[in-house]
């Protein structure tokens, strides 16, 4: 039933877990573990901290190709993946909704600001990929 309400969606959600899964283990490999602004400054100029960045910046670009509705939707189902927080009596179509109608209620700033909602947390891809079993959604 859930895999009917993301129906034609099955490519955004590859593509986007592909490109954050990129991202994430690029950064996780460079060894960087953070550190104070000059630190900071010199991993982002040496040559992995621009790998980093261009795998960063590949999700970020497919993502502002994307609808806002799509946004809208991603972003839905990373929060359910996060935070898990849902009523296992619930059929997946509920759930998705239930979550989707908080977002709603609270609204929405700009496709931008909700992109990078999403952009900004390394584990996206995890996120997504526990959302999407949560709704058993197969892509």
């Amino acid at each position: 039933m859930s895999n009917q309400l993301f129906q034609g969606k099955e490519q955004i959600f590859k593509d986007v877990i592909r490109l954050a899964q990129t991202w994430k283990n690029t950064y996780e490999s460079s060894g960087f573990e953070g550190g104070g602004f000059q630190e900071i400054q010199e991993f982002n100029e040496s040559p992995i901290g621009q790998k980093v960045k261009a795998e960063k910046e590949a999700l970020e670009s497919y993502m502002a190709s994307l609808s806002f509705d799509d946004i809208k939707m991603l972003q839905t189902i990373m929060y359910l993946g996060r935070d898990r927080d849902y009523d296992n009596d619930m059929t997946p179509e509920e759930i998705y909704n239930d979550y989707l109608e908080s977002f709603n209620q609270r609204g929405w700033k700009t496709k931008n600001i909700e992109t990078r909602q999403m952009t900004q947390k390394l584990p996206l891809s995890d996120y997504l990929n526990t959302g999407l079993e949560i709704l058993n959604v197969k892509y």
